[in-house]
């Protein structure tokens, strides 16, 4: 049985990888909402995504991973939308 998320990384799993790239990682609330915020910063801090009111143990979508591997700049070992396999 194929599983839904096969080989797709958690939120946490891909912000310990980008940080090993070089990448900052910041955490806060929305003062409104009260969902937690993350905010991923490039290596060379020209460029960041954010995410927000996900948990850190949620898995990635392969689009999720291919818009965060575009925005900063990165290439993911994790499939995406991008990948070439």
């Amino acid at each position: 049985m194929a599983q839904p998320f096969g080989n797709h990384p958690t939120l946490g799993e891909y912000l310990a990888w980008a940080r090993d790239q070089g990448c900052s990682v910041q955490w806060g609330v929305n003062q409104e909402t009260g969902q937690s915020v993350t905010r991923i910063v490039s290596p060379d801090g020209k460029r960041w995504v954010i995410e927000s009111g996900m948990s850190q143990s949620e898995r990635l979508l392969p689009t999720t991973i291919a818009l965060f591997d575009r925005r900063l700049g990165l290439k993911s070992p994790w499939f995406s939308i991008n990948s070439s396999d």
